[in-house]
């Protein structure tokens, strides 16, 4: 049972598959939670306070994305994103459709629970001071790219080769055409890379890429050939190698340890929803002997 005073919030589960990764088990720990059915998702106001609706995503598809759009216009509430989808357009239209906070999953636990905790704190304060739930959470990501701001000359001047690098990781790339972004002869180039960066291109190039696919691999459903084909490797023999260089462990054992941990997450969601429910019926069966007995 929640404790008075515990901030509620709607949920919907609209992922495509339920073993991919959530985080309804750690928001159970801090709010109310009230599950909404994802294809009839009528809200009532009249009780308890709705803070927020959270909509779960892996990867969005447009039915969530239009009942997203359709519940703050009927509701007017704050709504929480989380989604596996790391895509700059992604976050145009979130921000765009004004949605209130997103969370990029996977993320570790310790991450997952510092920004869940400054969440709290939030929706805690926001519920004698509804006027702050206007405000967009500053928790709220920019685009990847966005993350590497030029600090010092050098960046400046390759920052459009690293954007241009973030948004098109499938494709070959040169050392010749990133130079060009720059306006920078290939040499010169590769020297202010080098001096910005503390690597050449190639090793960011991968480092981005390994990212990339450690967020592909979240997904049980992808095939190892597909996200090497994603994030620019065709010979998937070299793939494999290349990522248990940076991860330790190959694709296939990191895509089925990520899969062990959703199952996990889920099994402590379903265990949550129980013991909601026994706490529910609790007060109710007890009515019914009462009335037995009587």
């Amino acid at each position: 049972m929640s404790q008075a005073g515990t901030p509620k919030l709607l949920w919907l589960d609209l992922r495509g598959s339920e073993r991919s990764s959530t985080l309804l088990g750690l928001f159970c720990e801090r709010f109310q939670i009230d599950f909404l059915d994802p294809y009839n998702p009528e809200v009532s106001l009249l009780e308890q306070p709705v803070m927020a609706i959270c909509f779960d995503f892996d990867y969005p598809d447009m039915h969530g994305l239009t009942l997203m759009r359709e519940l703050y216009q009927r509701y007017q509430l704050p709504e929480i994103m989380m989604t596996e989808q790391h895509s700059e357009a992604l976050m145009v239209w979130a921000l765009r459709a004004r949605v209130w906070e997103i969370l990029l999953k996977p993320m570790q636990r310790s991450t997952a629970e510092f920004q869940l905790d400054s969440l709290q704190a939030t929706l805690i304060s926001a519920q004698a001071h509804r006027e702050e739930l206007h405000h967009v959470s500053t928790m709220l990501r920019l685009p990847e790219e966005s993350r590497f701001r030029a600090a010092n000359a050098e960046q400046n001047a390759v920052h459009p080769a690293l954007s241009y690098m973030q948004l098109h990781l499938g494709e070959k790339m040169s050392e010749e055409l990133l130079a060009k972004f720059c306006n920078l002869r290939p040499l010169q180039f590769s020297r202010l890379f080098k001096k910005a960066y503390g690597v050449t291109f190639q090793e960011l190039l991968q480092q981005l890429r390994m990212q990339e696919a450690s967020h592909l691999l979240t997904n049980p459903d992808r095939q190892i050939l597909d996200v090497a084909l994603s994030v620019g490797y065709r010979d998937h023999s070299y793939f494999c190698r290349v990522f248990k260089k940076y991860m330790g462990v190959t694709p296939k054992t990191y895509q089925e340890q990520q899969v062990n941990r959703s199952e996990k997450e889920q099994q402590a969601a379903i265990a949550h929803r129980l013991t909601a429910v026994a706490n529910l019926a609790g007060p109710l069966e007890l009515g019914v002997r009462e009335g037995r007995s009587g």
